[in-house]
């Protein structure tokens, strides 16, 4: 039986709540997390080669992109609740992903793409190998630290020098992955506090790096004489603060965090239909109105604690039913503008 690209997807995202549960566990059951965890990030080279060798496909294109956010929102959307890292660490994430996301789709409804740089497509796996190590550190302590580090550094390094000396070309992702573990290697003789503020620094740091590109086209695209140039900046903002407001009110232990983790996967999800609606040269802003209804209300949940669970809630209900109905759109859509879609890069402004 040939297994799809699509089914290996679909793993990845049945798996996910398994890894959350892990990290609420004990140290050996942390432990098994994270080598599921790392599995999981695997199987992204193996769905990829899936597609390549079989065609890509409308629910693949959907899929692929969404369950590498879905992952990231459940790692540190977790490791948040339980008090492991400041809440502006996941939120700085998770805004990046979204502003990206918005300006993709006003790009797209220009009639303009993007090219993935390198550092943008290594952004995913350092947030996953980042995320790795912060749960790792507290569990190997001072002793194991440097071991840590150095394990990946070498193998890193021996990919780089067998591709310089055999393969004749340089593999970037494992150069980005060698100079991105240099300084941990080196902090690591300062103890675990300095490693795990460091590798938050570094893990946001790239995120945003990688982003620089996308948001000098974007704000510059968005700066112009534009049809309905004000509800695009509307729906920016709005990808741009409701992560802040989800991951401040999840740092107050008032909500569930699954309520939390469901609204931003849903809102990650809606935006992947949105980016593809636009390519279509709909224009949408529908998830504009979502938004920011799921920040105000979220907003509200900060302010007034009593019925905080509830706001979170329906926040998360709208962000669900919003998705279910914009896929629904996207599904109904006549056959050729859906296979135009699955034409698009599985890979684009990650």
């Amino acid at each position: 039986m040939r297994v799809s690209a699509n089914q290996v997807t679909g793993l990845r995202l049945v798996a996910m709540p398994f890894v959350g549960a892990t990290l609420y566990g004990s140290l050996r059951t942390q432990i098994v997390g994270v080598i599921v965890g790392t599995l999981i990030g695997l199987t992204d080279l193996v769905d990829g080669y899936l597609a390549r060798k079989h065609g890509p496909t409308v629910l693949g294109s959907l899929l692929d992109p969404v369950a590498d956010k879905i992952f990231i929102v459940v790692c540190y959307g977790c490791f948040v609740s339980r008090g492991s890292i400041p809440w502006w660490v996941a939120a700085a994430i998770f805004s990046r992903e979204l502003l990206v996301t918005v300006l993709r789709s006003s790009l797209e409804l220009g009639g303009r793409r993007l090219p993935s740089s390198g550092i943008a497509k290594a952004k995913t796996w350092i947030q996953m190998l980042g995320f790795a190590f912060l749960v790792l550190i507290p569990i190997v302590g001072p002793s194991g630290l440097r071991l840590l580090f150095a394990i990946p550094l070498g193998f890193a390094l021996l990919v780089v020098a067998i591709g310089r000396v055999f393969a004749r070309r340089r593999w970037r992702g494992f150069e980005i992955a060698a100079a991105t573990l240099v300084p941990f290697v080196a902090v690591s003789f300062w103890g675990p506090t300095a490693a795990h503020v460091l590798l938050m620094v570094g893990v946001v740091f790239i995120t945003w790096y990688s982003a620089l590109d996308y948001l000098a086209v974007g704000l510059r695209y968005l700066r112009g004489a534009l049809p309905q140039r004000g509800l695009h900046w509307l729906r920016l903002a709005a990808g741009g603060l409701l992560p802040i407001v989800a991951l401040a009110l999840l740092a107050t232990g008032r909500v569930s965090t699954v309520t939390i983790i469901v609204l931003l996967s849903s809102v990650m999800a809606r935006g992947a239909l949105d980016n593809f609606a636009a390519h279509r040269g709909v224009a949408d802003f529908s998830w504009a109105a979502s938004l920011w209804a799921e920040a105000a209300l979220l907003a509200a949940a900060l302010v007034f604690p009593a019925p905080g669970s509830a706001l979170a809630l329906v926040a998360a209900l709208i962000g669900v039913l919003e998705t279910l109905r914009s896929l629904g759109q996207y599904l109904r859509a006549p056959t050729a503008e859906r296979a135009a879609g699955a034409a698009a890069p599985r890979r684009a402004l990650p």
